[in-house]
């Protein structure tokens, strides 16, 4: 990872919550400031994914399908964002909120990841 500060991460991902209160960058920056130290948090999720049960809060179908109903708008745009750019729709072969719902959480993750400063 780069020599970006825990500190200056912090603080970035405070202003993103105050800024964006209930975007999908919230939900990332909120989860990240939960962890000691958030580059490691980055690097685990997006080496390991939602499904490794790292994000408490995306656990159970009852979680993810309300955070899929509370960001649908912008799941979706973020799901037609990707289609575009790789050519094909995505692959769901399990519940769909649940797919797009952790979807939403790693892309988001790994885009913020990137504006942030950090190796992905």
């Amino acid at each position: 990872m780069t020599t970006v500060s825990n500190k200056t991460l912090k603080s970035a991902l405070q202003d993103i919550i105050n800024s964006k209160p209930n975007s999908l960058q919230a939900a990332v920056a909120s989860e990240a400031l939960d962890h000691e130290d958030i580059k490691c948090f980055f690097s685990d999720l997006l080496q390991h994914g939602c499904i490794s049960g790292m994000i408490g809060s995306l656990i159970y179908y009852t979680d993810t399908h309300t955070f899929f109903d509370a960001h649908y708008d912008a799941i979706e745009e973020l799901r037609q964002e990707y289609q575009d750019n790789i050519g094909e729709p995505l692959e769901i072969k399990e519940n769909l909120k649940n797919f797009l719902a952790w979807f939403a959480f790693e892309e988001t993750a790994y885009q913020m990841a990137l504006e942030l400063g950090l190796e992905v």
